[in-house]
């Protein structure tokens, strides 16, 4: 019993909170081959794996945009609008149900990449430790992935999405290719490409890993230094757009008062 809850609390929530009643889920699964491919990868980046969620939300994404586009033309209806004053209303309503459905998603892509990356070094580190402490790759993979589980859940489910593929057959270059498939993480492809090599050239793998995690420490620095230069050159704008006009009011503005006054008191009338 206490294995089947650790289970079910390290499921992902994403897809936890997608899961629907029995009832529901035999039309979702008919529906699940017509999700498209380019809309299951984007789902798969936030996260949504299973396919009966990704109908789900699919689904969910059709209804909003229904749903929008009859909230503007109820909202017209009590004022009697014509045809042509409808017709745009439906447009501008389905294009909001469109659109928050999709910005939602687009936060859970962003959000899920960023914690993949914060916990891509500290995964290099625990793989790096546990290669030095004699274990096999297969065996450091499903310890750091254990380890990592609640701390990284997004890395925890690729790394296990991962360590899957691989025991069914995948290299671990055509599994990790696979992640940077699902997640936009370059990162991913990296070290696939480290592992072929080390495979094919006999090198040292915890060196070869040592080395990677040191070069996105390293890239991650220079990403910060590049966004903090990039952020001194933002301040100048607001400070130009309203520091700018209230010093050029200071200092003319008590000339421009002097030179009224003085006009006023040469022509009285």
């Amino acid at each position: 019993m206490s294995g089947a809850h650790a289970t079910a609390s390290n499921a992902p929530p994403t897809d936890a909170a997608m899961n629907l009643p029995a009832a529901a889920a035999a039309p979702l699964h008919m529906l699940a081959p017509l999700v498209p491919a380019s809309y299951r990868r984007q789902l798969m980046a936030a996260g949504i794996t299973d396919p009966n969620a990704q109908a789900s939300f699919l689904a969910m994404h059709v209804l909003t945009i229904g749903v929008g586009a009859l909230a503007a033309v109820w909202l017209l209806l009590g004022k009697n609008p014509s045809l042509t004053v409808c017709l745009p209303a439906a447009l501008i309503g389905g294009m909001a149900g469109w659109w928050i459905p999709r910005s939602w998603l687009e936060g859970k892509q962003s959000q899920r990449r960023i914690d993949i990356l914060t916990d891509f070094p500290v995964m290099l580190d625990l793989m790096q430790i546990s290669l030095e402490g004699g274990m096999g790759l297969p065996a450091a993979w499903d310890v750091v992935t254990a380890t990592i589980t609640g701390s990284g859940d997004a890395m925890a489910q690729e790394m296990r999405r991962v360590s899957v593929e691989v025991n069914f057959g995948a290299s671990w270059r055509d599994a990790l290719d696979g992640a940077y498939e699902r997640t936009g993480v370059m990162e991913f492809r990296s070290l696939g490409s480290l592992l072929q090599q080390t495979e094919r050239f006999g090198t040292e793998l915890s060196k070869m890993i040592l080395v990677l995690s040191d070069s996105l420490r390293n890239e991650e620095l220079e990403s910060l230094e590049e966004r903090a230069n990039q952020a001194s050159v933002l301040v100048l704008i607001p400070i130009g757009g309203l520091l700018l006009p209230s010093m050029l009011l200071l200092l003319a503005g008590p000339p421009l008062i002097m030179i009224v006054e003085t006009v006023q008191r040469v022509n009285p009338d």
